[in-house]
């Protein structure tokens, strides 16, 4: 009885760290693509000379236009948005 529930602890502590070696590897890749959407941002707020918040802001009220430069800003701004929120949810896991 005592093997087995010995085994059971080693198991269930290999998958944990199995868990947590993949869950670092996906936070470390949230990262990279976050460093690439954060760039392709200042790219856009530098062309426009305006911050990704201010455009946010005025795209969402409608004042910017159907340029397909907007649309990709705003798709990027999402974009980062969410991975922040879920690399923040890895983290809190891996911790």
């Amino acid at each position: 009885m005592t093997f087995k529930i010995h085994f059971v602890y080693i198991s269930f502590m290999q998958k944990t760290n199995e868990i947590k070696t993949s869950l670092k590897r996906e936070y470390d890749l949230y990262s990279n693509a976050m460093a690439f959407y954060k760039k392709v941002l200042q790219e856009f707020e530098q062309k426009y000379q305006l911050t990704t918040q201010s455009f946010l802001k005025s795209f969402d009220d409608g004042q910017m236009g159907d340029e397909a430069d907007y649309f990709d800003w705003y798709a990027f701004a999402k974009l980062l948005s969410r991975w922040r929120k879920t690399q923040s949810a890895i983290r809190s896991a891996i911790q």
